[in-house]
């Protein structure tokens, strides 16, 4: 039997809501997106959870949170999914507060590499302006922005049964699913799923050989019964 998944928004659970912030942290402390933007690896972890976390706080009663646990962990994996437009995050919209006025906001900037703020506003830029332009060819429709698994339960099918999730979703209300994958091997996972590659993308810096983000935007269209 499939395991259950569970949907809710921070102020409906803010406790459940910061452990999912947990798993995304833990699940993207390995990206290698973060090379680009932070000098230290023993921050990613706190970095993307941080990011997480202020996405949640910019949007707290959209019911963007997805989990399934495993065991004693009741968010083993996590998905930050919403139907766009019309639950928009703050990333798309007005900026967020800034960190005085906004209680829990966390600010990532002193783990930032410096220099980086060009590339990492490029990136931003242009995947609100892909979203945008997903949205004029295709209607409305569902967006994943992060899914992640706790590293020591990969494998278990527990990112699968997110997505199914998901696109079933999307399929009952005839739209489209939109995502970015980070890396090709996320992207022949989503590819499993119905998911077929749109465009990718790659930022580097000279003085950072090796060193690169890669956004492959993918999209899915709804299944047709019958």
């Amino acid at each position: 039997m499939d395991v259950p998944v569970r949907t809710f928004s921070r102020a409906d659970d803010p406790e459940a809501a910061e452990a999912a912030c947990d798993t995304m942290g833990k699940g993207f402390a390995a990206d290698p997106n973060s090379e680009l933007f932070c000098t230290d690896p023993g921050v990613y972890e706190w970095r993307w959870r941080a990011m997480a976390s202020n996405l949640l706080l910019g949007s707290p009663h959209t019911p963007m949170l997805h989990t399934v646990g495993c065991g004693d962990l009741q968010h083993a994996a996590v998905a930050f999914a919403f139907s766009y437009p019309e639950q928009k995050a703050p990333e798309d919209g007005p900026e967020l507060p800034p960190p005085e006025s906004a209680a829990g906001f966390i600010d990532i900037s002193p783990t930032d590499r410096p220099g980086s703020a060009p590339t990492r506003d490029e990136v931003l830029g242009y995947m609100g302006a892909k979203k945008a332009e997903f949205y004029q060819r295709r209607g409305p429709f569902e967006y994943i922005a992060f899914l992640a698994t706790r590293p020591e339960l990969t494998g278990r099918g527990l990112g699968s049964r997110l997505l199914r999730h998901l696109t079933d979703r999307a399929d009952a209300a005839g739209r489209w699913c939109y995502l970015e994958a980070t890396n090709p091997d996320n992207a022949r996972v989503y590819a499993r799923h119905g998911f077929v590659e749109v465009e990718t993308r790659v930022w580097t810096e000279p003085a950072l050989p090796g060193k690169r983000a890669m956004l492959i935007l993918m999209e899915r269209p709804p299944a047709v019964s019958g």
